[in-house]
């Protein structure tokens, strides 16, 4: 399966997923969804999908795990309080769903988060995928795709370093992203 033809499935599939587990009208209640990351550039590598939704109580969002957790589907859910940098005010829950042939869970990774981190995070996203040309997307999923690990998933956090890598900074040879990586703290491993 050539790189374009991975992203182009699990795009469908992420949509099923979501469908599967009725997560946009689980959420809906806490406000606007915010689709980001890899779902949200149509860059996907591995069945991961980030979403975002406004700030919320601890309380709210891990009743929606509750709802989750009921399904025959879910394998796994995590709930954190947390995180580094602007995710430290946010709240956190990742349901793992069995579905489809990636050889791992399918997770979506959902955050609770403070409007001005969502939105800051937002432009950011939105301006990578305005300026994102058709030869800076090849480039992109033929990265991630020669990333792709024993677990069958890109190093951790290097997505949003390879997109700035290729649609920012210009770089397109392969050697030259992995070292913009590394520089800012990357494990490709």
């Amino acid at each position: 399966m050539t790189p374009e033809e991975r992203s182009r499935r699990l795009r469908e599939e992420a949509d099923e997923v979501l469908e599967l587990i009725g997560l946009r009208e689980l959420l809906e209640p806490l406000g606007p969804i915010t689709p980001t990351g890899s779902y949200f550039l149509d860059l996907m590598m591995y069945p991961d999908i980030d979403l975002q939704v406004p700030h919320t109580t601890p309380e709210r969002l891990v009743s929606i795990g509750v709802e989750l957790a009921k399904l025959p589907c879910i394998k796994k859910l995590r709930y954190l309080r947390g995180g580094s940098g602007q995710l430290k005010d946010g709240f956190y829950i990742k349901p793992e769903i069995e579905y489809g042939d990636w050889g791992r869970l399918w997770k979506v990774d959902i955050w609770s988060l403070p409007s001005d981190v969502t939105d800051r995070q937002y432009r950011e996203m939105s301006g990578l995928k305005d300026r994102m040309t058709a030869a800076h997307r090849a480039t992109i999923l033929e990265t991630k795709y020669r990333l792709l690990n024993d677990q069958g998933r890109t190093p951790m956090f290097s997505g949003i370093f390879i997109y700035r890598a290729v649609i920012d900074e210009g770089l397109t040879k392969h050697a030259e992203i992995v070292e913009y990586l590394e520089t800012h703290g990357i494990e490709v491993g």
